[in-house]
């Protein structure tokens, strides 16, 4: 499983596609309904921008992105595997 950031950054007039994107995203995870392969970690909304970072656990970054690709978002998204260097009350 490969540690992936996945960062989506949108328009005001885009803000509701994204809301419902992610009540989408959120629901599968919560009802354990995401592709198998796949699972959330989180989801961090920025205040006062337009701006998410979603944390994942994936088998690989293509098929992370052929799913989200499918649920058809048409804003930016960057997503690239992370290698995690520090964890807190782990050292």
């Amino acid at each position: 499983m490969a540690s992936v950031i996945v960062v989506h950054s949108w328009d005001d007039s885009q803000k509701e596609q994204v809301m419902d994107f992610a009540n989408r995203v959120m629901t599968m995870a919560k009802e354990k309904k995401l592709p198998a392969g796949l699972k959330l970690i989180s989801i961090d909304l920025a205040e006062n921008k337009n701006m998410a970072v979603c944390h994942w656990e994936v088998d690989s970054l293509d098929h992370l992105m052929q799913v989200a690709g499918s649920l058809k978002p048409t804003w930016k998204i960057d997503a690239f595997v992370a290698k995690n260097v520090y964890k807190k009350g782990l050292l």
